[in-house]
């Protein structure tokens, strides 16, 4: 295979030995800069000029046709005015995306920021939509093999907005495929994960059917274009009422499915909860968006006794779910905050958990042990945490946590009422080991 860097530094050499300072950058794009080409890749090869025309473009062309392997050449060719008056969401990917061999595209440009990763997300998404949409409706009346080629480029572009999105969410920008998958793994981002895992699969792809792979595109794209046209103030958070009993227990089975174990159990928790006598019906919320339940977060009663045997009352809350279509969009943050100020008007100073940190820390929650909070077997886990209500309700004491018995479910019994629903599949997945860890590890 053609050696990018020594192909790519020959071209800078003979470009900068005719344009001289008229070259102001230069750089490599796609597979071959992120080290993921075969043979047939194209070199993706970046010119910026300080200003451009065709006369321009010509000699450009025929120094790149003296180039070993010029029918693999291609790229991007601009004048430092025209980048620098590019839409911001396309020049957040090509920023991200370009490995500089000569000067700097943020002499050019300004640094690219999570407001243009969010509309690169959601313009690209859009996009992405239309096109599984169009190839879902018209697609058969091709070939199968050009039906499956039109799935293979949707699963490629969705990478980009992948990409865009994990940025917009905190994360490194993940230039490489590898770095992407990482980060979709420690996330637990399984939808996204499964698309990026069957596009660079030519098996895996044609083992599900057009339908399918479009649905999947469909789907996902949609929750992206809504993650950053909504807001959690539109949401109505109420309380649960029987009629949304079944809809709460299917969206919390779809929400939980895989990420603790393969399967799950919370489905069935909750249907036990209700009658029980811990269980806390003021504080048992609903999320509600256009009239559909997203969201559930629900309470139980628990106890904290001190080093004298003095129980003190407290709450733990979960589970608390979103639905996966409408995750990550501060659904979960809103319901918790609005059952936080309920808790208090109900008299509560204390909740402990036991959940990722990760995904609590940000709501106030922090570690038992700053506030001596253990389980009965004296063992401070890393994912028990504790959240004041109250300041100081803890003060400098001793505590023992037990969580209700209603916990305590009988899993056979809970595999027998799963066996009555629609399947869904189980899979083992790593956020299943990582909150193994974090449940078994002690501080």
């Amino acid at each position: 295979m053609i050696d990018t860097k020594q192909w790519s530094e020959a071209l800078l050499e003979k470009l900068q030995a005719h344009f001289g300072d008229h070259l102001v950058f230069a750089g490599i794009q796609g597979s071959r800069a992120r080290g993921e080409a075969c043979d047939e890749s194209d070199i993706d090869f970046v010119a910026i000029f300080e200003m451009l025309d065709a006369n321009i473009i010509r000699q450009y062309r025929e120094i790149v046709a003296t180039m070993e392997q010029s029918d693999l050449a291609c790229g991007f060719i601009s004048s430092r005015a025209a980048l620098a008056a590019w839409p911001r969401h396309e020049l957040f990917q090509f920023v991200n995306d370009t490995k500089a061999l000569h000067g700097s595209l943020l002499d050019i440009v300004e640094t690219p920021t999570k407001n243009e990763a969010r509309q690169a997300a959601a313009i690209g998404a859009a996009s992405l939509y239309h096109a599984a949409c169009h190839l879902c409706a018209f697609g058969s009346m091709q070939s199968p093999d050009s039906d499956y080629d039109a799935t293979k480029a949707l699963f490629k572009n969705a990478v980009f907005a992948m990409q865009a999105h994990c940025f917009a969410q905190g994360s490194n920008y993940p230039r490489a495929r590898t770095e992407l998958e990482r980060i979709l793994e420690n996330r637990g981002w399984n939808e996204e994960y499964d698309i990026l895992r069957i596009g660079r699969d030519d098996e895996a792809l044609r083992a599900h059917s057009v339908d399918k792979l479009c649905d999947m595109i469909i789907s996902w794209s949609e929750r992206i274009m809504t993650t950053y046209t909504e807001s959690p103030q539109e949401l109505v958070i109420r309380k649960e009422r029987k009629t949304d009993h079944e809809q709460v227990e299917k969206l919390i089975r779809e929400a939980f499915n895989n990420h603790y174990v393969p399967g799950c159990f919370e489905h069935y928790l909750v249907r036990l909860m209700r009658s029980h006598e811990d269980f806390l019906p003021e504080l048992d919320l609903v999320a509600e968006k256009g009239g559909m339940v997203v969201g559930s977060i629900m309470y139980t009663k628990a106890t904290l006794t001190d080093g004298s045997g003095k129980v003190k009352n407290i709450l733990t809350f979960g589970p608390i779910a979103i639905h996966p279509h409408h995750q990550r969009k501060g659904y979960g943050k809103a319901l918790m905050e609005r059952s936080f100020e309920r808790a208090r008007e109900l008299g509560y100073d204390t909740i402990v958990i036991l959940g990722n940190p990760a995904n609590y820390v940000g709501s106030g929650f922090v570690s038992c042990k700053k506030h001596n909070v253990h389980m009965e077997d004296g063992s401070f886990p890393a994912a028990l945490l504790v959240k004041e209500l109250v300041k100081g309700a803890l003060e400098a004491n001793d505590w023992t946590y037990r969580y209700s018995s209603v916990m305590d479910i009988d899993e056979g019994e809970a595999q027998r009422f799963d066996d009555t629903l629609d399947p869904l599949e189980k899979r083992w997945q790593p956020s299943q080991e990582e909150f193994y860890i974090l449940g078994n590890a002690s501080l």
